[in-house]
């Protein structure tokens, strides 16, 4: 794991000191990953797999309920077979691209797919963990730390100055452009400029789609407005 960081921070320092060409130089404070509740997850299992500065083990149920008034309840119960927004940190990785690194404890039968597509519900991708792990995919040392790495957006001036929070979105083989649309209340357009090429039916991969923050309100680009944790 040593190895990867130090390739990391090579990667930012050389961007950073020596100018070559990097395609991210910052992130922004917060990001927002739809998660898809199992049936028998519970706060504390998202609350494991997602872990950062903003959603620790003491303050889980507060800072998710913030984001999912609408389909989270008071006593912190989640709906099976929903999709929550879970807040997260926006880094510039190596200056290749925006994400966040999570770290996840393996169990006894782990492998990357299991990690990436049940309890990280498609957020992240077997390639992505192979990437930034040198474990065998399909044996995975118990209690090994694996990095869990979710890529994120802080959105694109060029598109639009009128959204600065973003949700990463797997997609599932129920969505559609138009469907996402409505849910959102956003144009379909906008959607796809955000996600140029992007085939939204194709039932698989993720998409960025424009976020509410914890008051139910889109937010501007510039400034970021109400985006407290």
């Amino acid at each position: 794991m040593k190895l990867k960081f130090c390739l990391l921070l090579f990667l930012f320092v050389e961007c950073v000191f020596f100018k070559v060409q990097c395609k991210c130089v910052k992130g922004c404070d917060i990001a927002l990953a739809s998660y898809y509740v199992k049936p028998a997850f519970i706060f504390q299992n998202i609350t494991n797999f997602m872990q950062s500065k903003i959603v620790s083990v003491s303050h889980s149920s507060e800072i998710i309920i913030r984001y999912n008034k609408d389909i989270v309840s008071n006593h912190g119960d989640l709906f099976s077979l929903f999709r929550v927004n879970i807040p997260f940190p926006c880094d510039c990785i190596g200056g290749e691209f925006l994400g966040h690194v999570f770290e996840y404890t393996a169990n006894k039968g782990d492998t990357f797919d299991l990690i990436a597509n049940y309890y990280y519900v498609s957020l992240t991708s077997v390639e992505l963990l192979q990437k930034f792990n040198s474990y065998d995919p399909n044996n995975i040392p118990i209690k090994e730390k694996v990095n869990v790495t979710v890529n994120c957006s802080c959105g694109n001036s060029q598109v639009s100055k009128d959204y600065g929070l973003f949700v990463t979105y797997p997609l599932r083989s129920s969505d559609t452009l138009e469907k996402i649309a409505r849910q959102s209340n956003l144009d379909e357009g906008l959607l796809q400029s955000y996600n140029s090429g992007v085939n939204f039916s194709k039932g698989s991969g993720i998409v960025f789609i424009p976020g509410r923050d914890q008051n139910g309100d889109y937010v501007s680009l510039y400034p970021r407005i109400g985006l407290a944790f």
